[in-house]
């Protein structure tokens, strides 16, 4: 009987079909683990660059969330904080937005005015709030306008009749925006003297009487940051800025019930928008989707966090989370303002001619 010996057909087919059975298994093969960010952040750092000085409000936000995050992220990365002051967060945004590392390792703490200022055609922005990821928000809170007691002013009748000097950070910062609108809607007579580098460098020239007060901070961040203040009535809280106001000051008014005109009431809805905002947290618009999903959990898991939740009562810091996915309808709903509103309250702020 004769043996059957392979044809040369036979040797050649098979590497072939093996060639073809790899490329179906990689089609199907799952990603390796580093792709959705389950192994890649183990060892590495996570930092949170924050657009103001130490001690403000968005620092001490910030620390808060850099001591917890890193807990529920896999890999369990180091978190820690850079203060990156300039231009109220413009420049802060614009490092995250365009120049950072978009692999999902910087997170950006900035104001919370940014998408307003983009929207209104700021000067200097470089970035597009529609298209940031947003991991979610710490906290709102109406924005604030108070004076400091010793000045002798104490309701805006009194600006009205006298010029008051407020320390400011720049004019994309509430410190400026608030009673610059003030100025135009109410004819209020606020002089900013913008150069300062957050909350605690302004608190101190108050204290010193180099200004008469402050244009723009949250309730949240006064009552974390000189909670003292409120208890002692140390300053005098002029207007706040919401939509609805704080529980724990419902006799000081809001901007938007005190403006007449229809136009002058959109206006007041454009600046209050932000204050629903709040306390944001983002990343570049390039971060991995598999990474920004792992993100988003860690952070709501974070807000959650028995902890967290601790060390923030402790500092008498507001806890009053959002999710990524509903900021990114609050910068929707912001973005379908008429233009012609958006024109004339860029051209009250100064922002455009």
């Amino acid at each position: 009987m004769r043996a059957v010996s392979s044809s040369p057909a036979t040797h050649v087919a098979a590497p072939k079909v093996v060639a073809a059975l790899a490329v179906m298994l990689s089609a199907i093969s799952p990603a390796p683990a580093a792709d959705d960010g389950h192994d890649f952040y183990r060892g590495k750092t996570i930092t949170v660059i924050v657009g103001f000085g130490a001690g403000g409000g968005y620092d001490i936000y910030a620390r808060l969330l850099a001591h917890h995050l890193g807990n529920h992220i896999p890999g369990q990365p180091n978190v820690v904080v850079q203060n990156m002051e300039g231009a109220g967060s413009v420049r802060a945004a614009n490092y995250v937005y365009s120049v950072a590392p978009k692999d999902g390792t910087v997170i950006a703490a900035v104001n919370q005015n940014m998408p307003m200022y983009q929207m209104l055609g700021g000067a200097g922005a470089q970035f597009n709030a529609a298209a940031m990821n947003w991991l979610g928000s710490m906290a709102y809170s109406n924005g604030t306008l108070y004076t400091w007691a010793k000045s002798g002013i104490a309701t805006l009748e009194d600006v009205k009749a006298h010029e008051v000097v407020l320390g400011g950070v720049g004019t994309t910062s509430d410190s400026y925006i608030y009673p610059t609108l003030l100025n135009g809607l109410l004819g209020t007579r606020f002089k900013v003297i913008n150069g300062y580098a957050g909350t605690k460098e302004i608190h101190l020239a108050m204290e010193r009487g180099e200004v008469m007060g402050r244009g723009g901070n949250t309730w949240a961040s006064l009552m974390s940051s000189s909670q003292d203040w409120i208890e002692q009535k140390q300053v005098n809280i002029l207007v706040q800025i919401g939509f609805k106001t704080e529980p724990e000051i419902p006799s000081v008014p809001l901007l938007i019930d005190l403006v007449k005109t229809p136009e002058e009431k959109q206006i007041a809805t454009v600046v209050t928008l932000p204050t629903a905002l709040g306390y944001t947290d983002w990343l570049a618009p390039e971060v991995p989707p598999a990474r920004m999903q792992l993100l988003r959990a860690a952070y709501d898991a974070t807000m959650q966090d028995k902890a967290f939740r601790e060390e923030a009562q402790q500092h008498a810091m507001l806890i009053r989370p959002q999710t990524g996915a509903e900021i990114e309808a609050l910068i929707a709903k912001a973005a379908s303002v008429p233009k012609p509103v958006l024109d004339r309250t860029a051209q009250l702020l100064g922002w455009q001619k």
